[in-house]
């Protein structure tokens, strides 16, 4: 008997953890995406105000977010991991040119805010 609550206990307290781990996973995603969406926000303004300095300074920073918990939505939810890289990366080289191309790089940034919104979801 005693051998069988051990066991139960075992088991409980390894469930616990798998899914407290699971939680912190989600929880990463869902900062990562907020603060993705503030960013993609703050480039929208900085676009339609035509300030290429604000978008210089505020576009290469999505690479930094999104590299902080791309490895988990890879791995959980590949179309979207997909989708958002077909966004990031030419609304971060947009974000990089010498001369900047608002109606380009807003329709970038808008697709992007979409999927992260859809990823949000």
């Amino acid at each position: 008997m005693k051998k069988l609550t051990s066991m139960v206990l075992s088991i409980g307290v390894g469930s616990a953890l798998l899914l407290a781990g699971c939680g912190s996973t989600d929880s990463k995603v869902t900062d990562g995406v907020n603060n993705m969406l503030e960013t993609t926000e703050q480039l929208s303004k900085a676009i339609d105000s035509g300030d290429q300095a604000k978008v210089k300074e505020v576009g290469p920073t999505l690479e930094e977010q999104w590299s902080s918990f791309e490895d988990d939505v890879k791995k959980d939810n590949e179309d979207l991991y997909e989708k958002i890289e077909k966004y990031l990366d030419p609304t971060i080289a947009g974000s990089e040119a010498s001369t900047l191309d608002k109606e380009a790089l807003g329709s970038l940034n808008d697709k992007l805010t979409d999927a992260l919104k859809e990823l949000d979801k």
